[in-house]
């Protein structure tokens, strides 16, 4: 017989193809972003971006003194988000 496939090993094969795969792994970051933070650090923040192809989220803040207690924090940051991924998809995270 053949090889034995997933529904998991299909659907991502299928997403890999038609270059889906960027804009989930965008969109669960993003989301890993506001689930580490939390919900008032959510209201605060401006705009969230993550580039897969350099694996940087940028944060924008409207509040400059949180965007000088978050850079503090960025090791940490990365690490839950990361933690929260399952995987060691960001690398770099530039808040402004």
């Amino acid at each position: 017989m053949g090889h034995e496939y997933t529904i998991k090993d299909l659907i991502d094969a299928a997403l890999r193809r038609y270059n889906f795969d960027d804009s989930i792994t965008r969109s669960q970051v993003e989301q890993a972003y506001r689930d580490v933070v939390g919900q008032f650090i959510v209201q605060l923040t401006r705009d969230v971006r993550y580039d897969a192809a350099s694996h940087t989220l940028r944060v924008t803040l409207s509040v400059p003194a949180l965007k000088n207690e978050l850079t503090y924090k960025i090791t940490d940051l990365i690490n839950a988000i990361n933690q929260k991924l399952g995987s060691d998809e960001v690398k770099r995270l530039i808040i402004s």
